[in-house]
């Protein structure tokens, strides 16, 4: 029987703005084409892992990412971190308010699925 492995990555419909929305003109935005895809640990492989992490990261007023969080664990510490190694290499178009750059924190979340 062959299992593929797999990772469904929830962010599309999950990526938001964690700040009010008065506070910016404009949310930061992803270029989903500068995002890798996370590489599932060989580890959680070998033992059939899965869960969703809910990250949350600081948007910088460059777009990339300064920082990140665990705001909901997958269950799994090397999910959890290949998901913020992940969401690292993502960048964005900053928030904007008053027509300047404004860091902004995000929240997404990825679903470690096996098929």
């Amino acid at each position: 029987m062959s299992m593929t492995k797999s990772l469904l990555l929830a962010g599309a419909a999950l990526l938001l703005s964690t700040g009010a929305l008065a506070a910016t003109d404009k949310p930061a935005v992803v270029n989903f084409t500068s995002c890798a895809k996370p590489v599932y640990p060989a580890d959680a492989l070998a033992a059939n892992r899965t869960g969703t992490v809910t990250l949350k990261f600081l948007i910088g007023t460059d777009g990339a990412v300064v920082d990140t969080g665990v705001a909901k664990s997958s269950g799994h510490a090397d999910l959890d971190e290949a998901a913020r190694t992940a969401i690292k290499l993502c960048k964005f178009s900053p928030a904007v308010k008053k027509g300047k750059p404004v860091q902004e924190w995000m929240h997404m979340q990825y679903v470690w699925t096996l098929q």
